[in-house]
């Protein structure tokens, strides 16, 4: 196969190879926006803190099958978890996600949260 046959065939996967990575783009900023609606959301209506951590605060590892991480701090006892949660799945919809509350996990996730995550 002559050289120039083999550069049209490297365009090609050069564009797709950008196609892609914008398409990641994309998907990351819709996430990004949908989990900021949703933690608004949870602040307004529960008074809770909100934080994102994992994958969804660092684009470059954001991919096509990444979720939400999300954890949530000072909900009230009152506050049915699986009422929130069904509310972040209707917010969040069609991304997945995990969501936390600080004060049921280990000591050591909980720091790593607090300290590398992001506030909403």
């Amino acid at each position: 196969m002559a050289s120039r046959d083999l550069t049209g065939y490297r365009l090609g996967w050069e564009k797709e190879r950008m196609r892609e990575k914008q398409a990641l783009r994309n998907r990351h900023e819709r996430a990004m926006t949908q989990a900021r609606v949703a933690g608004e959301h949870l602040k307004q209506k529960y008074g809770c803190r909100v934080f994102l951590y994992g994958s969804i605060i660092d684009e470059e590892r954001f991919l096509d099958h990444s979720d939400i991480d999300m954890a949530i701090s000072d909900l009230g006892v009152e506050v049915d978890f699986w009422v929130v949660y069904s509310e972040v799945m209707k917010i969040l919809h069609p991304f997945g996600f995990d969501l936390v509350e600080l004060e049921r996990i280990e000591a050591e996730v909980r720091d790593h949260i607090l300290q590398k995550g992001v506030e909403v």
